[in-house]
């Protein structure tokens, strides 16, 4: 699973790919970034499993959004257990 992160004037974009299951979320700021994983999720049918090793890209944005999504990634991966 990959999901890029890339930033146009004040709107993040979220983009989930996994296998030929291409999604994209255009959130406000990071800390929603949470919800459009949800949706993702419930949309695409997946299993969390699948957070464990996602490869996380960013294009364009501030260390705090790169911060804030890597904590909710990390999250995810402990909620598993």
């Amino acid at each position: 699973m990959r999901i890029i992160i890339s930033q146009q004037d004040k709107k993040l974009i979220a983009e989930f790919h996994h296998g030929k299951i291409v999604d994209k979320y255009i959130i406000d700021k990071a800390e929603e970034f949470l919800g459009a994983v949800d949706r993702f999720i419930r949309k695409s049918r997946i299993k969390l499993k699948f957070f464990n090793k996602v490869r996380l890209e960013f294009h364009d944005t501030g260390i705090l959004t790169e911060r804030v999504i890597r904590a909710i990634i990390l999250g995810l991966s402990f909620s598993q257990n």
